[in-house]
């Protein structure tokens, strides 16, 4: 590989990595790096790598992508555990029993006064039906309705 590995300096540019000189080797701090002989001034490159792994925006860029994470798995159990976010449309109100033409108006309820009816002004909007999904199982309900079976063949 190379002996000095690519760098940011404290401006924030990026310098790409370099190899040095036979008998010298990278030098310098995790912001400036050069070839030398000095064995005082080496810079290893384990050393290179914990500059790395460890530069301020190395920390800011985890650091936000953490509390993005942390956010969206808030936002998303909040809208499954409050009554207050609608992931979907609510359900209107429960439809009337058939009432029978002939029998004739139904008689009043104790304790509420009857209203006259209007008919609406306009055209009903008119909305898609939605299938109510699947059948729900129910253990204790009884099994379909299957026809006998003749005990012999050729019957």
């Amino acid at each position: 590989g190379e002996d000095c590995l690519w760098y940011v300096d404290r401006n924030g540019s990026w310098h790409p990595g370099f190899d040095c000189d036979f008998f010298t080797f990278c030098c310098g701090t995790c912001h400036q790096r050069y070839c030398c002989r000095d064995p005082l001034r080496l810079l290893t490159e384990r050393q290179q790598r914990h500059c790395l792994a460890f530069s301020p925006k190395t920390i800011a860029g985890i650091a936000s992508a953490v509390v993005l994470f942390i956010a969206i798995v808030t936002t998303i159990v909040c809208c499954f555990m409050c009554s207050c976010c609608y992931l979907y449309p609510p359900a209107g109100p429960p439809a009337p029993f058939p009432v029978d033409p002939k029998a004739g108006p139904a008689p009043p309820q104790p304790g509420f006064t009857p209203m006259a009816m209007y008919p609406p002004a306009g055209p009903a909007a008119q909305y898609p039906l939605y299938p109510s999904g699947p059948p729900v199982y129910n253990p204790t309900a009884p099994p379909p309705y299957v026809p006998a079976q003749p005990s012999y063949p050729g019957a």
